[in-house]
């Protein structure tokens, strides 16, 4: 679909090959076009011609995001602009927003469009209006890496230890319980369903495995397993979502942890740049060894966020705030722990195929008993960050390094810890 077949004539201007942007576009070129057009979007953005141009390229070539915002220029300078109405309509409806390409659809209608458009626009508002309540949509991925951590089990660089409660008695650390560094595999792999049983309504279920394995220690090597169950309602501009999540932790070839809980999401789209998000998780962790057992505990989350993508299209921000609980079920010796913690999350386009991204947070955890072995009560402060690049390099393919740190300290020596990890991960998605 190459748009209306309404877009004028257009000259060169100020330098830029405006011509042959549009040239491109109808010989189903719109990625060549973008990427002509992209460069002069700061010094030409309100110019409705050149907009228009760069939204119909953007949305032609995929990108229904940037488009949405891009178009939307082009009908707030102009809103009798017949094609912009629908190619926004389009960029809605790619978007999953059906109360916003209804509505521009509908404008779009009251211009008097040609046949092509009017037979395209009742195309749209018949699929908006009665969607085949069958409709399944499936997707997938799977990811292969190999990477370098310097700290595969997450443990103090101390091997000798002092316990207050033996008189300050000196205790040498199993080998296990000392930080170690390996290079490693990592596989992973997923899959999701979405079921829509009326307009609003939908049903999901989807999977998540991902496997580490260490190249010399094996006793370190986890696989984890994730799903969940749930419902949807969308219409105008709420999404409400939740269901159950269940999850097993495997290390060393031993199930370490099972947890399993209900998970809920609100979301509200306030316009094509700014989202709000409300969320909350209640889960139950479980360890089958029973050596561990006392390590069981019921975690309670919730948090709010907010997502503003920048007027170029080419660069998100998110962050969020949390805060929570745990409480112990079995004598945990640190007792419950209460929690707080902040997130925020960058990423953006350098090029065709090309995005940087970077996030990271800090949490507190503040337990609250005695610790009867070090006689204080534990305060740990964890700090993450991780950057990397995502390459496009072809259709669903996905080429990501990355380098992420950890550091938690902690007022309990062999809890407090820091880790550094570089990857080089391949994906592919399918849909």
């Amino acid at each position: 679909m190459i748009g209306l077949g309404l877009v004028p004539c257009i000259a060169k201007a100020d330098g830029l090959d405006l011509e042959l942007a549009q040239k491109l576009i109808l010989e189903g070129k719109p990625a060549e076009a973008y990427t002509l057009l992209e460069p002069y979007e700061f010094e030409q953005a309100g110019n409705t011609k050149f907009d228009y141009l760069l939204g119909l390229a953007a949305l032609n070539s995929g990108q229904a995001d940037k488009a949405s915002i891009i178009l939307e220029r082009v009908v707030e300078v102009d809103p009798l602009h017949a094609a912009a109405r629908v190619d926004l309509g389009r960029a809605y409806y790619l978007l999953g927003d059906s109360e916003r390409a209804r509505a521009e659809f509908t404008r779009a209608l009251s211009l008097n469009p040609p046949p092509p458009a009017l037979a395209m626009i009742t195309q749209y508002l018949g699929a908006i209006e009665a969607p085949d309540k069958k409709s399944t949509r499936l997707s997938s991925y799977f990811e292969a890496g190999a990477g370098y951590n310097n700290n595969v089990n997450n443990s103090t660089t101390q091997s000798q230890i002092y316990v207050p409660a033996l008189l300050d008695a000196q205790f040498t650390l199993n080998a296990s319980n000392v930080k170690t560094a390996d290079s490693y595999l990592a596989l992973a792999g997923g899959g999701e369903a979405i079921h829509a049983i009326s307009p609003d309504w939908s049903v999901y279920a989807g999977a998540d495995l991902h496997s580490r394995n260490d190249v010399k220690y094996s006793n370190f090597n986890f696989i984890s397993l994730d799903g969940r169950f749930g419902a949807s309602f969308s219409k105008n501009a709420e999404l409400l979502q939740g269901g159950l999540v269940v999850g097993q932790f495997n290390q060393g070839g031993a199930v370490n942890r099972n947890y399993d809980g209900l998970s809920a999401e609100w979301r509200h789209t306030y316009n094509s740049a700014n989202q709000g998000v409300l969320f909350s998780q209640y889960l139950l962790h479980r360890y089958p060894n029973p050596a561990l057992a006392s390590n069981n505990f019921n975690q309670a989350i919730a948090g709010l966020g907010w997502m503003h993508v920048f007027a170029d299209g080419r660069s998100n921000v998110f962050g969020s705030l949390f805060g929570g609980n745990e409480q112990a079920t079995n004598l945990r010796i640190d007792g419950a722990k209460s929690i707080q913690g902040v997130r925020l999350s960058v990423q953006s386009s350098l090029a065709e195929g090309l995005d940087l991204f970077a996030f990271g947070g800090m949490q507190t955890g503040k337990y609250n008993q005695i610790n009867s072995a070090f006689l204080v009560i534990r305060d740990d402060r964890q700090a993450d960050l991780a950057a990397g690049l995502i390459y496009r390099y072809a259709p669903n393919w996905i080429l990501r390094p990355q380098i992420s740190l950890i550091r938690n300290q902690s007022n309990i020596i062999i809890d407090q810890y820091n880790q550094i990890d570089l990857s080089l991960t391949l994906r592919r998605d399918f849909k």
